[in-house]
């Protein structure tokens, strides 16, 4: 009877330190970073902007800075060399949003558009300009390129005073200084240098 009470008791003995093993092995593992998808943003203006903005928060958070060299994916510039211009951000940020796929990006230069991808799938609507910025109709969430300035940003609305508002991602976005650093492309800023240029074309998402 004693030998049969002591075995039993072993055998819960073995039960608890089993399962408080498996508790504890639970507790040590970190939850997984949530990484946001296209499909967490609403396909409209509202969705576009904030994932522009979420693209610019990590520029900020990962302390990039303004130069070229830079990765086709966001992701690969965070792990290797944290450099960001305007044709990058705004490719990232079509990349986060749905309309790129991972890695596809894409630059101005002479007031041209020169994609590193075969097509836009028919997910946006290119449409040639050649004016200047003052005499263009632009709708919240273009993404303009420029004629006379090689540089690409988007275009976000206007405030109470009617100044053009705008996210960028080139040397604009960040702090002056010797080496341009620290950005804060996820801030919605007025750029009044910009209306003495001239728009060579818009980039507009279809569906906003």
């Amino acid at each position: 009877m004693k030998l049969t009470y002591f075995a039993n008791w072993k055998s819960c003995l073995r039960t608890l330190v089993l399962t408080m093993m498996v508790i504890v092995a639970v507790l040590a593992v970190k939850p997984a970073t949530v990484q946001a998808k296209a499909s967490d943003y609403t396909q409209d203006t509202e969705g576009w902007i904030e994932a522009c903005q979420k693209v610019g928060r990590d520029l900020t958070k990962y302390n990039f800075t303004y130069g070229s060299h830079n990765k086709p994916t966001l992701s690969a510039s965070i792990k290797h060399g944290r450099k960001a211009n305007c044709a990058s951000y705004v490719s990232w940020c079509l990349q986060e949003f749905g309309v790129l796929k991972k890695g596809q990006t894409f630059y101005t230069r002479g007031g041209r558009i020169h994609k590193r991808f075969k097509s836009w799938r028919g997910k946006v609507q290119i449409i040639k300009v050649n004016k200047k910025l003052t005499d263009v109709n632009l709708q919240p969430g273009d993404i303009i390129g420029w004629r006379d300035i090689v540089h690409t940003n988007i275009y976000v609305g206007k405030n109470g005073k009617g100044q053009k508002l705008w996210l960028d991602g080139g040397s604009a976005g960040t702090r002056r200084g010797r080496v341009r650093r620290y950005y804060s492309a996820d801030k919605i800023k007025t750029f009044s240098y910009l209306n003495k240029h001239k728009v060579s074309f818009i980039i507009r998402i279809k569906g906003l």
